[in-house]
């Protein structure tokens, strides 16, 4: 496992792009104001003692910081879920998948599987995304935390930022205009991202518009009783993705229980 110790930390600053929506994750619920929501799982804490910042330390003599807040009850993308932190002991042992790749991590929440994959596993250029526009403001932050200096769909090509947190609502139309900006790409990361069966259908729809015909989609869903995998396996079929038995990984101390596993999702091939 990664080595991690914990930092009593900080405040929330404002690191907003312009240009993003207001989209909260509740909002696939069907309702768009924060005052419907009798408990808003998603809100973020203005409480400097909420946050804690968690020191990970990877191969080579390198340590990422990911702040994060320390009550999963206060929101689902303000803090590190187990499935980021087996998907990232599956990439450092994997390092082949993405070094040299294009990869976008989908529902970043805190960011941990990107910034792996840019500081650890010389991926060619990284998309840190989430559609939550408050948990855009943290994942920005972890980025900078870090020393890493963001990019814009237009510079991501022509510096040596190769590093971006564009925000990303799942669905198709919203994947086709993120395909215009940022292209097409070789890795997509998904970690404990699914919290609602409504969720699963627009993930696949926008993987399925984001990743390239050879591309690699892994994703990992440690809480399996709220998204069922059968479910997500389902419907990953309908757009042509499969999940070989063969490529199913476990963390050691997940494997003798079968659980967690991370799935290399892939595009079926065409007869």
């Amino acid at each position: 496992a990664i080595n991690c110790c914990y930092i009593r930390g900080s405040i929330m600053t404002n690191m907003n792009q312009d240009d993003d929506s207001n989209w909260r994750e509740y909002n696939i619920h069907g309702t768009d104001d924060d005052a419907d929501q009798p408990f808003d799982i998603f809100a973020s804490s203005t409480d400097d003692d909420a946050y804690e910042t968690i020191q990970y330390d990877i191969d080579n003599n390198i340590t990422i910081n990911i702040r994060s807040e320390k009550d999963y009850d206060k929101s689902t993308g303000m803090s590190v879920w187990t499935g980021s932190e087996v998907m990232c002991t599956y990439l450092r042992r994997h390092s082949d998948v993405i070094q040299n790749k294009k990869v976008l991590e989908l529902g970043a929440g805190c960011g941990l599987c990107g910034l792996v994959c840019r500081m650890a596993l010389e991926a060619e250029s990284v998309l840190i995304t989430d559609g939550d526009h408050q948990v855009m403001k943290n994942l920005r932050y972890n980025v900078e935390l870090n020393g890493l200096q963001l990019a814009d769909a237009a510079t991501l090509k022509s510096s040596n930022a190769t590093i971006s947190c564009p925000q990303l609502i799942w669905g198709k139309n919203h994947a086709i205009k993120f395909a215009e900006q940022y292209g097409k790409q070789d890795v997509l990361v998904a970690t404990d991202c699914l919290y609602i069966s409504q969720s699963v259908y627009p993930l696949f729809e926008t993987a399925n518009e984001l990743l390239e015909k050879t591309g690699l989609f892994l994703f990992v869903n440690s809480y399996p009783w709220v998204c069922p995998t059968e479910m997500v396996l389902d419907i990953a079929t309908e757009f042509g993705f499969v999940s070989s038995d063969d490529e199913l990984w476990y963390h050691d101390d997940d494997r003798e229980k079968r659980k967690n596993p991370v799935h290399v999702f892939r595009r079926r091939k065409e007869v």
